[in-house]
């Protein structure tokens, strides 16, 4: 049974509108990503990016999550301001010189009201 669940589970987690995921490697070359990250630039190839690119960046940035979850070996979480949005980011390493990172939308005026996603 907790086979099953864990299998739900990371199935609904990586098919999530919520949940932007890219896989990234060492020299921070985007290697996969989900839906979610994938549908904030329709009709771009993302794979083989770098990662700061997808985000908007030229540069790998001071304090990069991603950097320091390579160079630990430790998941690193923290909140970002992106403009219109913070952002909410989890880094995962898996070893081998990747890492995951996931990332959710925070309002910028949490109210506490709920949002319905399918």
């Amino acid at each position: 049974m907790e086979d099953k669940i864990m299998q739900l589970l990371s199935n609904k987690i990586v098919s999530s509108p919520l949940f932007k995921i890219m896989v990234v490697d060492k020299d921070m070359n985007l290697i996969w990503c989900n839906k979610a990250h994938a549908d904030m630039f329709p009709g771009e190839e993302l794979v083989g990016r770098k990662c700061y690119e997808t985000l908007g960046d030229t540069k790998v940035h001071k304090g990069c999550p991603t950097c320091v979850a390579l160079g630990t070996g430790k998941q690193v979480r923290g909140l970002y301001d992106f403009g219109e949005t913070n952002s909410q980011i989890v880094t995962i390493p898996f070893g081998e010189g990747l890492v995951a990172k996931i990332m959710m939308d925070v309002p910028k005026n949490a109210d506490g009201r709920l949002e319905l996603f399918e």
